[in-house]
Formats: C-alpha cells, sequence, structure tokens
C-alpha cells in the first residue's frame, strides 16, 4: 500500500510541526508557591520552578557551558477599555557553570542585566535548590500609589529551540499572577 503524495507531504509537514524533546519537557515546568508582599515601595516575590532543571540541561552545565533561566516580573496596572498599562518590567537571571578541576557549581544571580550575587555549590541537589527556588527577592520598586489594582505576571524562559527546523521559538512557562485589590497582594494562578 502506497500513499498519496498528498498524503505524504501532510504526513511530513505534522512531524515538522510536532514540538521536539525540549519543547515537550519544558511543557512540564511551572512556577509554583507564588508570594508576593510588599515592604514600602519593594515588592519581595517568593517562588519555585518546578520541572525546570531537565537532564539536558545538567549535561549542558555539566559540559562547562553556561547555562540557565531569566524569570520575568511585569506588573501591570489594568485597564477596562484597553491594553493593561505595564508599570514596570524587571528580570532575574540565573546562570550556572561547573568547574571539572574543583568539581563545584558557579551559580550567577543578574537582576536587570547586573551582578549582584554569586554562590559556589557542590551537589546537584543544591544546584537545583540555588537555582529554582527564589525566596523574598526585591524584583521591582514601585512609585505608585499604595492603593492601586495592580496586577504581576511571573514567568520562567528555559531556553529556545527552533520550529520547523530554521524559526527561533523560546521556551516558556504560563505566567503566575498575584493581583493587588488593595494593600494585598493576593495569588490568582500558580500551581
Amino acid at each position: 500500500m502506497t500513499l498519496s503524495p498528498v498524503l505524504r507531504r501532510f504526513a511530513l509537514f505534522c512531524l515538522l510541526l510536532a514540538p521536539s524533546q525540549a519543547g515537550a519537557q519544558a511543557k512540564d515546568a511551572r512556577i509554583s508557591d507564588l508570594l508576593v508582599t510588599q515592604e514600602g515601595s519593594s515588592l519581595l516575590v517568593s517562588f519555585q520552578l518546578l520541572d525546570g532543571l531537565t537532564e539536558e540541561l545538567v549535561e549542558r552545565i555539566e559540559s562547562g557551558l553556561p547555562t540557565g533561566f531569566s524569570y520575568r516580573v511585569r506588573v501591570e496596572r489594568p485597564r477596562r477599555w484597553w491594553l493593561n498599562k505595564t508599570v514596570v518590567a524587571s528580570e532575574l537571571q540565573v546562570v550556572a557553570m561547573y568547574n571539572a578541576i574543583t568539581r563545584e557549581y558557579l551559580i550567577n544571580y543578574k537582576h536587570d542585566g547586573k551582578l549582584i550575587e554569586s554562590r559556589v555549590v557542590k551537589s546537584l541537589e543544591d544546584l537545583e535548590r540555588e537555582m529554582t527556588i527564589v525566596h523574598e527577592m526585591a524584583f521591582v520598586n514601585l512609585e505608585e500609589d499604595p492603593d492601586a489594582r495592580l496586577t504581576m505576571r511571573l514567568r520562567a524562559e528555559l531556553g529556545s529551540r527552533t520550529i520547523l527546523g530554521f524559526i527561533p521559538a523560546t521556551i516558556r512557562t504560563d505566567s503566575a499572577v498575584s493581583r493587588r485589590r488593595t494593600a494585598v497582594w493576593e495569588t490568582v494562578r500558580s500551581d
């Protein structure tokens, strides 16, 4: 039994559009336990990235390549009849490198492109904890009215892949969302 040329082209097209393995693994990654507190004008954000550190990323780190994640935060003022207004946006980059001589992992934290901290860990468990758990990080400073209604969206960018072999695409988690109604932030969507 042979397939018609149209069916062969359709089957090839479906294979090309199928997600890559990295994309399928990243689909499982998600932001969990989002907690936002406000101290003065600073927003302190705590969260955990689940299933983000895949075997592929660990292999890449252990080969000596700098590898990591970007956590992107966007605070918006909701508008009823128009697009939401972005009040402030910020990014935290967490990049790990492996030193094969000392058998240690160096983890660098950059906030909006500026190095804020470096840590050295020895085990893979410590590496995963340091890269995927953020506790009370001062992501953004708000110059807003303390009673204004705001929405904060947080998502992780885990790398990139290609679609059809040549179209670049970023692998991202879904956004975790927290809203401020009065002076209290409440998480709306987080796994």
